[in-house]
């Protein structure tokens, strides 16, 4: 008899202190619960939680847990009625297959139409849960309900990489290397574009961290020589000598589509929102080329796009600056080539930088430099935090000697006088005076006006976002705030994380709830500052690994980073709005701007768990006390 009165519904974020209670009193895992709530069915009596049982859905398939039911209410149906609302609405959502995990109620589950399979067999998208991560125990029987067949994928498509910096063209190496067939997609006329636009400058990093170890094998063959390991190369020295001879490579030019610039990305057939055999249709992936509109139908797509053709504006609240589009043949967005290219542009004006990056350390060091050469050649700069700690970096502690002299550098600039400053300016307006100069308007922390009178250039390295047009029609999860992945955010939070915290991370972090769109370089970042070129090699390689059905390999983390001294200062220092700690600019980073983020390689295993695994049965049949094997 069911128990009297009894309703069910979904459940909220204000409901997991009683499912925690229920989900802890019926011996059932918690790990992963909390994050997969929105799906939860829950069963009320009196207004109180009695029952609840939950899915964790990853595209076509989904894994039931947390199947329980109060102490002293069980054998009273609460757990079928609960168990037959999921499955409704699990056709409903158009899920192909419904998976669990159980130690003590195969049987029960039986009855529902569950049959026992092999744990080995479990689609690959479960294996990230927290139940197969380690929650559950390894004696737990897996137990699968197919609710519709999926169609059969065309398994001849390529592999469609979005972009031909280094990130891109590493993960084009993994693909040759694993066999899989590709396409790269690159906007600029020759590879490397982003680097090329800042190759004056000379990277801090040296040619160990900026060569991806997949490419140097394939061109060793050809008599190609690696650089010195401790050389320190400008950006465009990574260009001309690694990524045009590697896409000089036969099985590289066959591949490579030049000028094509991405604007869309679909599901064949699919607009975003139909999901009955979404996951099975082809990627179609529309570009422009030569003037002409063309698509590309792929297996799955990794967006190494970057974000450098997307900079950050000048105004400090993410808005652009009044007047900041009409001044814009008087701003730079980026790192200009002063001492070169653009010398005749600052030389003898009043230049102000904005940012509080390595991008405005090199701009500033550039200047002060040209103004030595040139008299009536000044500059200044305008940063947002009032604490210039994180900026000057760690020095001597930095493990890489030429980054931790950049902020020594600009550190004596600013002692020495040599600049104006202006600190803790929020700019606002950018005002055009009949004299052609610019004036600069803003407040400051205690938001007291400002005014900045008198300037004729100015070069804005606030750092870069996300371009996340071209991903419209496809399902994505991205980070609220940083717009990065959704599972990455967490974990690269500027306002929380220094670089020094950020762990490696590979395929489970950079996927979307798009099933083989994957989002590496800088992009899979957001608007986060702590991006390395080094990471992105891991991160291609780990995406690859798992296109392959390489789990193993793709799980396992590959990654050596260098240690600074700036990273290991508290979080409290970051301006998340500009290029600060480590940031940088671009899908590569010159390492101008490129962070540190771990010392060593972490292999990132889940924990053991003496934990039982759910779903357990909500106790309607005379089951025994959960137990894990015993």
């Amino acid at each position: 008899m069911l128990l009297n009165p009894l309703s069910l519904r979904q459940a909220g974020a204000s409901d997991w202190p009683a499912i925690e209670a229920l989900l802890l009193a019926n011996k059932l895992p918690v790990e992963g619960a909390r994050e997969h709530l929105a799906t939860y069915v829950l069963a009320i009596s009196n207004g109180d939680v009695v029952g609840c049982a939950g899915a964790e859905v990853y595209g076509a398939v989904a894994l039931l847990r947390s199947v329980a039911v109060a102490p002293g209410l069980h054998k009273k149906g609460i757990g079928r009625l609960m168990l037959q609302t999921l499955l409704q609405q699990a056709r409903a959502r158009d899920i192909a297959s419904l998976h669990l995990l159980t130690v003590t109620a195969p049987e029960y589950f039986a009855q529902f139409g569950f049959k026992r399979g092999s744990r080995e067999d479990a689609p690959a998208a479960l294996k990230a849960s927290a139940e197969f991560q380690g929650a559950c125990p390894a004696c737990a029987a897996f137990m699968s309900l197919t609710l519709r067949e999926l169609p059969k994928r065309d398994g001849d498509l390529p592999v469609a990489v979005l972009g031909a910096g280094p990130v891109g063209l590493a993960a084009a190496a993994q693909l040759i290397e694993r066999g899989l067939p590709f396409v790269v997609l690159e906007a600029g006329r020759e590879v490397g574009t982003h680097l090329l636009d800042y190759g004056h400058v000379r990277l801090f990093s040296p040619w160990r961290y900026n060569v991806d170890a997949s490419m140097a094998r394939l061109l060793a063959p050809t008599g190609w020589m690696a650089p010195p390991d401790a050389e320190l190369p400008f950006a465009a020295e990574v260009v001309e000598r690694v990524l045009k001879p590697f896409a000089a490579l036969p099985a590289v030019a066959g591949a490579l589509q030049l000028g094509a610039r991405v604007t869309a990305l679909s599901r064949e057939g699919y607009d975003k929102v139909k999901s009955t055999g979404r996951e099975q249709a082809a990627f179609v992936v529309r570009y422009v080329q030569d003037g002409r509109e063309r698509s590309v139908r792929a297996r799955a797509v990794i967006d190494a796009t970057g974000t450098w053709r997307t900079p950050n504006p000048l105004g400090a609240h993410g808005l652009p600056a009044l007047g900041e589009a009409a001044a814009a043949s008087q701003i730079f967005y980026g790192i200009p080539d002063v001492l070169g290219a653009q010398r005749l542009r600052y030389t003898g004006r009043r230049t102000l930088v904005v940012g509080a990056g390595h991008s405005a350390a090199n701009a500033l060091l550039s200047l002060a430099e040209l103004a030595r050469e040139a008299p009536g050649t000044r500059l200044a700069w305008a940063v947002r935090s009032p604490s210039l700690q994180r900026v000057f970096g760690g020095g001597s502690a930095d493990a890489l000697p030429a980054r931790g002299e950049l902020g020594s550098a600009l550190q004596r600039l600013r002692e020495n006088a040599e600049l104006e400053f202006f600190s803790g300016l929020h700019i606002t307006e950018i005002r055009r005076e009949a004299s052609g100069q610019l004036t600069v308007l803003g407040t400051d922390a205690q938001q007291r006006p400002i005014e900045v009178p008198g300037i004729d250039e100015i070069i804005c390295a606030t750092g870069q976002r996300p371009d996340l047009r071209i991903g419209s029609e496809l399902r994505l999860k991205l980070d609220p705030w940083l717009e990065s992945t959704e599972a990455l955010g967490p974990l690269i939070d500027p306002n929380l994380h220094s670089c020094g915290t950020v762990r490696p991370h590979g395929h489970r972090e950079l996927s979307h709830p798009e099933p083989g769109f994957y989002t590496v370089g800088v992009k899979s970042y957001g608007r986060a500052p702590t991006f390395l070129m080094a990471t992105g090699f891991e991160q291609a390689r780990s995406v690859v690994a798992a296109l392959a059905g390489d789990l193993e390999a793709a799980d396992r983390v590959e990654l050596d980073l260098p240690e600074t001294g700036v990273c290991s200062l508290g979080a409290d220092h970051a301006d998340a709005g500009s290029s600060a700690c480590c940031g940088a600019p671009g899908e590569t980073r010159p390492a101008a701007e490129a962070p540190a983020e771990v010392a060593s390689p972490l292999a990132i295993t889940a924990p053991a768990s003496a934990s039982c695994c759910g779903p357990q049965p909500a106790r309607d049949a005379a089951a025994p006390a959960s137990r894990c094997c015993g």
